[in-house]
């Protein structure tokens, strides 16, 4: 009966879903917390690069083979 109890050989895996389960909630509280700004910048680069896109169009449908510089996106 005592080596039934004084038995380790499930003690590893214990510790690694511990582990796997406070890395999980860690997880689950930093998108709690930071999700909204994060889809916001997310959200922010993709009109930025959509507007990019339909300038570059509207340039090349301008003056054709003018290549489009980082400066031309400046308010």
């Amino acid at each position: 009966m005592r080596k039934v109890f004084k038995s380790k050989s499930g003690q590893a895996m214990t510790e690694y879903v511990i582990i796997i389960c406070i890395v999980a909630i860690a997880v689950l509280l930093v998108v709690g917390v930071f999700g909204t700004n994060v889809r916001n910048l997310f959200s922010s680069a993709n009109k930025s690069l959509q507007q990019g896109q339909a300038q570059q169009a509207q340039m090349q449908a301008q003056g054709g083979g003018k290549a489009v510089r980082i400066s031309d996106f400046s308010d």
